[in-house]
């Protein structure tokens, strides 16, 4: 029986969690079906992939005269593409993407998907309508998590039918052998506490930041490294220097090996104030490494919690099957000058015992590589064939 083939229709596969996650999608799938990557600017490619790469050669572009013919070019483009290689199924990733997929439908089986809580977003009722005519013209509509699959049924309508959960999935084989080869490199010191995330606002970082500031009092030692760029850089900076943390907090930026710096520290930290599900919560699992998280929508508290209802509200610390959640912080940028709220109070405090506990510790470093097997990608491409093969 000849393989079926499948595109994986995208922006770009530079920087990003969702273009990370394309990429991982053709390796997976590559070992049952032909691949296609289309991607719409084919430019510094970041991450290793599968199958056939199609480089549309066609950019975003800011110029809003030129917005609509773009998006002609591209439906045209991928209609072609889609005909020419027989597609028999299209998935594809993010908002852009999602809707060329969905107009360029050749009897194909159109795949869309939804990476984040989108009612956080400012444009909520333009997003409603893009929802709607996405999941109008969609076989599937593919959540990362629990939490957002709720929200596309519950939020913005999308048939219940049609919205499937797949989670992204984890090699733990593959992570630990590569973050082994560079753990040497990866120089960190004292009490090492980590966290990986663009430095934007959604990541909460100046929390994790504000409660290192009450951390060191109890563990003088304490560093926290920064994995990770982004356009609030400045201001972290800036707030460390204010809190006198400049000697216990390091920005790596954007590093080749950054599990190696994860899986060498005492505590990974996940500050997000929301998600759509926290794959690098579950890559620093893979490490063995305890972890603790805010209790975000959406993710977080079903990879750390599995079997608690997706919305069960948090009142104090939680510390769960396989790590520890915490209170979200709020979205105001606080300074050093202001005192710490009770989320960064409650944060500190969860950081203190993980790394003055040994028992506590030992134990989630046990519970973590448990839970990322969980996460394998034998068990997600199954998933993924259940929609394709259907």
């Amino acid at each position: 029986m000849s393989k079926k083939n499948v595109a994986i229709i995208v922006q770009k596969l530079k920087g990003g969690g969702a273009e990370r996650t394309a990429a991982n999608l053709s390796m997976l799938l590559s070992s049952r079906y032909n691949v296609f990557l289309i991607v719409f600017d084919g430019t510094d490619i970041a991450y290793p992939y599968a199958g056939t790469l199609i480089d549309l050669k066609l950019p975003p572009t800011k110029s809003k005269s030129k917005k609509i013919p773009l998006g002609l070019k591209r439906i045209k483009a991928v209609k072609r593409i889609k005909k020419e290689n027989h597609i028999d199924a299209s998935i594809s990733l993010l908002s852009g993407a999602n809707l060329i997929n969905c107009m360029t439908r050749c009897g194909d089986k159109i795949i869309t998907s939804v990476r984040n809580q989108l009612s956080m977003s400012k444009n909520g009722s333009a997003i409603k309508r893009e929802i709607k005519f996405v999941s109008k013209r969609s076989d599937y509509v593919v959540a990362l998590s629990k939490g957002v699959e709720e929200e596309l049924v519950n939020f913005f309508g999308v048939p219940s039918s049609k919205a499937v959960t797949i989670y992204n999935p984890v090699d733990g084989d593959v992570l630990r052998s590569k973050a082994s080869e560079c753990r040497d490199s990866a120089v960190i010191s004292g009490s090492a506490i980590t966290t990986m995330g663009r430095l934007v606002g959604q990541k909460g970082q100046w929390h994790l930041i504000r409660a290192m500031s009450e951390v060191v009092k109890t563990v003088s030692d304490a560093k926290l490294y920064i994995l990770g760029q982004g356009d609030l850089k400045e201001m972290l900076i800036r707030l460390v220097s204010g809190l006198g943390l400049s000697e216990n907090v390091e920005f790596l930026g954007f590093v080749e090996a950054p599990h190696s710096y994860i899986m060498n520290s005492q505590v990974f930290v996940f500050p997000s104030l929301y998600e759509g599900l926290g794959n690098v919560l579950l890559e620093a699992m893979a490490c063995g490494v305890p972890c603790i998280s805010t209790d975000c929508m959406s993710g977080p508290r079903e990879i750390l919690a599995p079997g608690t209802p997706v919305k069960q509200s948090l009142t104090d610390a939680e510390y769960a099957e396989y790590g520890v959640l915490v209170s979200v912080g709020d979205q105001g940028h606080y300074n050093a000058s202001e005192p710490l709220t009770p989320a960064e109070l409650q944060l500190a405090s969860v950081i203190i015992r993980m790394l003055k506990d040994k028992e506590l510790h030992d134990r989630y470093v046990e519970k973590s590589l448990k839970r990322a097997s969980d996460f394998s990608p034998e068990v997600i491409t199954d998933c993924w064939s259940d929609i394709i093969d259907i």
